[in-house]
């Protein structure tokens, strides 16, 4: 069944941003004073020892590859924002978006590097750093909706593979699993069913597990830099491609695309992640001031990112996008049954028993 909807956009925020390096630390040293009367009293004040140090101000730089004006870049400057407040001083933040340090395969280089600090980054990326446990998160259809998402992330699975992030060696220690909401395809020609995206080039991320997910719904994957879409699908290098409704939009996809179908075919589990060299830094308090802004960050998230998706959902008839939704996905999920038998080992599988299992 088809719908038309329309979206208001937002106007791009502008921010003036400092160049790359790593995280800095600086310390104040208190100079020597003479005893002076404290005021009000008698009494002698006391004296400070020379070279007596306040605490260390750390810097950080948090990045993500979205532009100003998207919610996940508002989400990010939401946490920057947290951590200073809560640190009251101690860590300030330096912001970075719209890629200007890089893609997310070279964002999440910086952080094993200790360049960069703090990235959004998807678990699919994460699986070719080496964070196995994760990899369950990336097959199709394993999440069901947003209600089951969030019951996942505050059950025990979700706490296991957060923390096996760093247990699995990537040099980066999760803080909190964050989300973006469904990824769904869109094509310049219209996408009824499942039968019609036969043949289609559609640009996906280049890992396996993706490009096996194109292929057995029939199209033919087409790996390139989410910076280089907009122009291959301008110029039919690519038919179409998938991204969740929040992307679609804040890179005005519908302009060259304005089909879209509601598959749900990932879920994808996102995470803000710090590098373990950076995190290795911080004092006991410091790490605690930045997991408790990420659970706040959480809380926001969950809910600016539903409230964008209503205000899409509602707008997109203005813009000319025409959705079709898949009320029985039973059809897509036989299709990809093949990724699942490629990648679904013992644990992969037991992993997906339990998530499945949250009601």
């Amino acid at each position: 069944m088809k719908k038309t909807f329309s979206i208001l956009l937002s106007a791009a925020m502008v921010m003036s941003l400092a160049a790359c390096g790593g995280s800095s630390t600086t310390q104040t040293t208190a100079a020597p004073s003479q005893t002076t009367a404290a005021a009000g009293t008698d009494a002698p004040a006391k004296e400070e020892a020379p070279g007596e140090q306040a605490a260390e101000t750390v810097t950080l730089k948090f990045v993500e590859q979205m532009p100003d004006g998207h919610i996940m870049t508002d989400t990010l400057y939401y946490f920057a924002d947290k951590v200073e407040e809560l640190s009251g001083g101690s860590i300030k933040v330096e912001r970075y978006s719209g890629g200007q340090l890089g893609d997310d395969t070279a964002m999440q280089e910086g952080v094993q590097m200790g360049t960069i600090d703090v990235i959004r980054t998807e678990f699919t990326t994460l699986v070719n750093f080496g964070a196995k446990k994760v990899e369950v998160t990336t097959l199709p259809y394993v999440i069901r909706d947003r209600d089951h998402f969030w019951k996942m992330v505050n059950s025990d699975v979700g706490k296991e593979l957060l923390s096996s992030i760093q247990e699995d060696g990537t040099q980066m220690v999760g803080l909190c699993i964050i989300e973006e909401g469904s990824r769904h395809f869109f094509t310049k020609d219209p996408v009824n069913s499942l039968g019609d995206l036969a043949g289609k080039k559609l640009r996906v991320q280049n890992t396996e597990m993706w490009l096996e997910i194109i292929k057995s719904l029939g199209a033919s994957p087409t790996p390139m830099s989410f910076s280089e879409l907009y122009t291959s699908l301008q110029s039919g290098v690519v038919d179409g491609a998938e991204q969740p409704l929040s992307g679609f939009v804040s890179q005005k996809f519908y302009e060259v695309c304005p089909n879209m179908i509601l598959d749900g075919h990932v879920y994808p589990v996102e995470a803000y992640v710090i590098s373990e060299k950076t995190w290795n830094k911080l004092t006991d308090e410091q790490k605690e001031i930045m997991y408790q802004a990420a659970k706040e960050t959480q809380t926001f998230n969950r809910e600016s990112i539903q409230a964008a998706e209503d205000e899409i959902m509602e707008s997109f008839d203005e813009l000319g996008v025409t959705v079709v939704e898949v009320p029985d996905k039973t059809e897509w999920i036989n299709a990809v049954q093949p990724v699942y038998e490629k990648f679904g080992s013992e644990e992969v599988l037991a992993l997906l028993k339990r998530i499945q299992d949250i009601k």
